[in-house]
């Protein structure tokens, strides 16, 4: 009985704990907006997550709060990065969602990054996403066997972006003879290109791919390899990065790589939030993914749901810092 006594105290006081953090969280939010800043310009993928979930996640948020969406594009999402880790507000009133690549650029030592990913308390994401590579349909290049045979002229952004260091990497360990065009300012200039035959394919999202024209159910875009952790289920034939590996070496290399998509859509609040307030918009989050008027609104939009949880894409950020020194300096090679 003495044993029993103490235990039901602490249980008791541990209830009583609880019980007074909802009643804050609920007091906070309930007086308050929270704003969704996503790191690029409106009408795009990334845009269109975040609008869908601002449009829901508040009625799971306790306390109901208002929530918004604020467009902050800039230097890759760094921007966006920078102005939470360093300016906030830290109070859990401001979610951001960047770039996929955003702790890559930090892991790698990119120039401008004057945040810890590491740090960042991550909510969660709709989608597990992959990239993936196509070429045009009339393309005699259809398989990345014939892109070792043969010249292949892709489109691409610039440095950084998956769009440049897929066809880079597959170069200097597989053999192909991708010729990279860079300097597109994005993807509708890229998609333009191709229909006019400047260049024969790119590397883009498979979620974008498929949203954003008919070349998939039309036959106009061959997809000849996926980039991810694990195959969209849409593509079962497709192989993956890894798949084309000949040691193990390489094919370390290829799924640190493969480690930036893998992030899909990542929202994030910055360090120093109270912990019953993260607690709260991560579960709020995970709710809103359940949510059946989300799901209609992403169905309508032609959006997928895969979602993953903060805890797991904190996972995936850890495996970027912790991938050997000599992984990360080819990493970094092929992404300069």
């Amino acid at each position: 009985m003495r044993r029993f006594i103490p235990a039901v105290a602490v249980a008791l006081l541990l209830t009583s704990a609880a019980a007074a953090d909802d009643k804050a969280v609920v007091e906070f939010y309930g007086k308050r907006t929270v704003t969704i800043a996503v790191g690029f310009s409106p009408g795009g993928n990334y845009d269109l997550y975040a609008r869908l979930v601002g449009r829901h996640i508040g009625r799971h948020i306790p306390g109901n709060p208002t929530v918004i969406v604020q467009n902050m594009p800039g230097a890759g999402s760094r921007r966006l990065a920078n102005t939470l880790a360093n300016v906030g507000p830290h109070d859990g009133t401001m979610i951001g969602l960047p770039n996929q690549g955003i702790a890559m650029d930090q892991a790698l030592g990119t120039d401008g990054v004057k945040f810890d990913a590491r740090k960042f308390n991550w909510i969660g994401s709709p989608i597990e996403d992959n990239n993936v590579f196509w070429g045009w349909h009339t393309n005699p290049v259809k398989t990345i066997e014939d892109a070792r045979q043969r010249e292949f002229i892709v489109g691409a952004t610039g440095p950084g972006s998956p769009t440049t260091y897929y066809p880079r990497i597959m170069n200097e360990l597989l053999g192909t003879k991708f010729k990279v065009v860079s300097g597109y300012p994005g993807s509708n200039e890229l998609d333009f290109a191709i229909e006019k035959g400047e260049v024969g394919g790119r590397v883009v999202s498979w979620t974008s791919l498929k949203i954003t024209s008919d070349w998939i159910a039309t036959g106009k875009a061959n997809v000849m390899l996926q980039f991810g952790l694990r195959k969209t289920a849409e593509l079962p034939k497709v192989r993956m990065l890894q798949d084309l590996a000949t040691n193990a070496k390489h094919r370390e290399i290829f799924e640190f790589l493969c480690l930036v998509p893998a992030m899909g859509r990542p929202f994030f609040m910055p360090q120093g939030v109270p912990a019953e307030r993260v607690a709260a918009v991560r579960a709020a989050f995970a709710a809103t993914m359940k949510d059946p008027a989300f799901v209609d609104d992403v169905r309508r939009a032609r959006l997928d749901i895969s979602p993953l949880t903060g805890e797991e894409i904190a996972q995936v950020v850890a495996r970027k810092f912790n991938a050997p020194d000599d992984v990360r300096a080819v990493g970094k090679k092929v992404m300069e």
